[in-house]
């Protein structure tokens, strides 16, 4: 069992803040990658049950690759000597964290001697508290307030992916994406997404989002971008009611939103999807993880790993002992859950993913730097990579 506790206030987050200005102030550094880890965590050794598709080239970028899986019931747990708690956030109860509540359901953190206490926090605000020491790892997306955060110099690092949409190169199938009311082109029954220019989106987090990627990517191959539409920030639960207010003109709606509008296919339209075989978020950590304690870290990283191969494999949302995992770490209901398909899981990441969305948030300002940070400074795949026996370098 894992402890959810109540949304980290506010003046917590201010706090782990201004200790962070007050250090980048008094110290040197200039934004420069921080040290290696404190502790060694030894050669990286063959992992049984880990074999050559437990690791794909990172410039792998095809939708249709193989997804790295080890054998159910791998790698094998190996509980750390003394009893550790990682200290996580997320920006909601998200399915897509589903490696985490059906981990901790199952016992398989607890098989690492670990205990997760869970906590809201929008993954901005999880920034400074993750380089203050005050968060161990965040789960979100690369939001441009990761990529502000890295550039001052704050040491935080992309340890592990999420997940790709099955469907999302096919998009009628309905999915998570950017969804459009028929009503507001001039042929409703066939869409001409050039008329989306001028048109209101609505996003949880606007430009500054993950999805402002794929977003923009999927109007470009129409002839216009982003900046050519109005956005509207509004909570992920408003975003469909606004959609049938006809407040907005089109939303990127997440699991479980998009069910409605899928319900009325002759209201809304999908119009643009995640990019096919790209995971745009996962888990980040800071350096009391990666400088102060790696070996923690890396049970963590095996105990996901481990849970994606031997529940989540397939489409798991049939489990029941899955499903009840889910309900209860989402508070989700079940029925909700049972409608929207089982995602792929990849904790991997795929190379250029980070620079295609800074890319999008340079042009829309919302960085504070006009030059694409490189990957060095915010990814390590070495966790994961040695879970299965792999060496990243």
């Amino acid at each position: 069992m894992f402890i959810l506790e109540e949304p980290m206030s506010r003046f917590r987050v201010l706090g782990a803040a201004l200790l962070l200005l007050s250090a980048a102030a008094c110290g040197g550094g200039g934004g420069e990658p921080s040290a290696a880890p404190a502790t060694d965590l030894g050669a990286v050794v063959p992992v049984e049950g880990c074999g050559p598709d437990s690791y794909v080239d990172p410039a792998d970028l095809s939708p249709d690759r193989k997804i790295a899986r080890c054998e159910a019931g791998t790698p094998a747990a190996q509980p750390l000597k003394e009893p550790a708690t990682i200290r996580m956030t997320s920006a909601s109860r998200s399915s897509s964290l589903a490696p985490i509540f059906v981990g901790m359901a199952q016992g398989e953190f607890e098989k690492e001697n670990l205990k997760i206490e869970f906590s809201v926090l929008p993954f901005a605000d999880a920034m400074p508290q993750l380089a203050a020491g005050r968060v161990d790892v965040s789960y979100g997306g690369t939001e441009a307030g990761l990529f502000n955060a890295v550039s001052q110099g704050l040491d935080i690092k992309w340890v592990l992916g999420n997940f790709v949409e099955p469907k999302a190169a096919d998009l009628s199938q309905p999915q998570t994406g950017l969804w459009a009311r028929r009503d507001i082109f001039s042929d409703p029954a066939d869409p001409d997404l050039k008329e989306l220019k001028g048109k209101t989106l609505g996003s949880t987090v606007g430009a500054a989002s993950a999805i402002a990627y794929p977003m923009d990517k999927a109007l470009r191959e129409h002839g216009i971008t982003l900046g050519d539409m109005e956005i509207k920030q509004l909570p992920a639960a408003d975003l469909m009611t606004a959609l049938s207010n006809k407040a907005i003109d089109t939303a990127w709606l997440l699991d479980p939103y998009w069910l409605a509008a899928a319900d009325q296919p002759d209201s809304y339209v999908l119009v643009g999807g995640q990019p096919a075989g790209e995971p745009l978020g996962g888990f980040y950590a800071g350096k009391s993880m990666i400088e102060e304690r790696p070996e923690v870290l890396q049970a963590f990283v095996r105990a996901y790993i481990r849970t994606v191969n031997t529940y989540l494999d397939g489409d798991y949302i049939k489990d029941d002992k899955v499903l009840d995992a889910m309900a209860e770490g989402t508070q989700q209901p079940r029925d909700s859950l049972t409608r929207t398909p089982s995602l792929t899981f990849d904790w991997e990441i795929r190379q250029g993913t980070g620079e295609s969305e800074q890319k999008v948030f340079i042009a829309f300002k919302t960085v504070k730097y006009a030059d694409v940070i490189a990957e060095d400074r915010y990814v390590d795949r070495s966790f994961y990579a040695r879970a299965v026996g792999h060496s990243a370098s």
